[in-house]
């Protein structure tokens, strides 16, 4: 039960964390420059790996992995999200076909 009570205050704080975002977004959605100010409200840290290589032929090439940490709702996986949106709208297009 304890473990329970846990759960929905931990789901409780995301859903407080979200609006929080959400807010913050709205403050903003009409802003033509970003600055320091904005930038402090949105990002809690930015994660910069070392650089590597995946393919030892072209040295030259060089990866460097960044994770931007935001605030209230921490990292977020853009590239996660855009494939899950497009395969929503690949089975609604599907559905629409079909009819």
């Amino acid at each position: 039960m304890e473990t329970l009570g846990r759960e929905v205050k931990q789901q409780e704080q995301k859903k407080t964390n979200v609006r929080k975002f959400i807010s913050v977004v709205k403050k903003y959605t009409d802003m033509t420059q970003l600055d320091a100010t904005i930038l402090r409200e949105f990002v809690e840290q930015i994660r910069v790996s070392e650089t590597y290589t995946t393919d030892e032929q072209q040295k030259r090439v060089k990866i460097r992995e960044i994770e931007i940490v935001y605030n209230f709702i921490g990292a977020f996986d853009f590239e996660g999200a855009r494939e899950q949106s497009q395969t929503a709208q690949d089975k609604n297009n599907a559905k629409v076909g079909a009819a």
